[in-house]
């Protein structure tokens, strides 16, 4: 016998006063009411109602019995409405993953601002440099969301463009004084370059429009990193030529630190990827974040010098 039934139905009892109302108002026969206290009374071993052909009264451990009966079914209906909340109102906890350049630049601001908004939710933000077609077990690391720049192309994954991001040809003055500047794509491929990996299928092969249309040209890497911000430094030490998220060189733009390369040619912008676990209902949690963090971007002047400096 279902032992949820059976303690539903002697609740009914009780609060009735009588096997016929409880019955009827549990769409059961009486004769199946009457057998569900039975077969409670059986399996705890004490008498939980005195009966009578007129009235029902409880026994001090039917007393106690419906106390915890009681208990139990407010505390499931507690738990189910916990739950069901969950689908109007964000709440536990949100684990993000990002790559450590945007995340220290930029993303923890929209976080802090997201988590204040959201006081039910206890959010989690992990940095650090997702590589490309990253096969991520969010299950066995208890991620909800992972942001990142290249498509993963998986079945088993949502994909959501949050923004477009600029990107930026640039190196120091010094550099480009002994080296030379460049005047067309090709010219590159003599250059010392800087190179971000895992952001693309081939992070050497730089692709440009210019006056003359679509150009592309295999660099020659003299140093490789797949966070952005070392790639910053190492242009500011004049290493050679590099190619950046505009948002982590923007201040050295300013201040003249780095400077444009080939401006006549434009570097495509890099969607910015919300990556989430796929299932027949997308968390509250995670539409909350991504449709936040879908408004901030856009809201986003990334091309504005910043008051501080560059994250080193």
């Amino acid at each position: 016998m279902d032992r949820f039934r059976t303690m539903e139905s002697f609740v009914r009892v009780v609060r009735a006063g009588s096997f016929t109302v409880a019955a009827s108002q549990l769409g059961l026969s009486r004769a199946l009411v009457s057998r569900h206290i039975g077969d409670l009374e059986a399996r705890l071993g004490v008498r939980l109602l005195n009966r009578s052909t007129r009235s029902l009264s409880l026994t001090d451990e039917g007393a106690a019995y419906l106390e915890f009966c009681e208990n139990v079914f407010r505390d499931i209906e507690a738990n189910e409405r916990a739950i069901a909340r969950t689908r109007n109102e964000p709440s536990g906890t949100l684990k993000i993953l990002a790559p450590k350049s945007f995340g220290t630049t930029h993303l923890t601001d929209a976080v802090i601002t997201f988590a204040k908004a959201q006081p039910r939710l206890r959010v989690s933000l992990m940095l650090e440099n997702t590589p490309y077609r990253g096969a991520y077990d969010f299950a066995e690391r208890g991620l909800d969301l992972v942001l990142c720049f290249s498509t993963m192309r998986n079945a088993s994954v949502v994909e959501e463009k949050i923004g477009l991001l600029d990107w930026a040809l640039c190196a120091a003055p010094d550099y480009l004084a002994r080296a030379g500047k460049p005047s067309v794509p090709a010219d590159l491929s003599g250059h010392a370059c800087l190179v971000h990996v895992d952001v693309a299928p081939n992070d050497s092969l730089w692709r440009f429009e210019g006056p003359k249309g679509p150009a592309q040209v295999k660099v020659r890497g003299a140093f490789f990193s797949n966070h952005a911000l070392a790639l910053r430094k190492a242009a500011v030490a004049g290493l050679g030529v590099t190619l950046v998220p505009r948002y982590c060189v923007v201040d050295d733009l300013a201040a003249g630190r780095l400077v444009p390369v080939l401006p006549r040619y434009r570097v495509s912008a890099r969607p910015l990827i919300a990556v989430y676990p796929r299932a027949p209902t997308t968390p509250r949690k995670v539409e909350a974040f991504v449709d936040f963090l879908r408004t901030w971007i856009a809201e986003q002047d990334f091309q504005r010098p910043t008051a501080r400096a560059a994250a080193e």
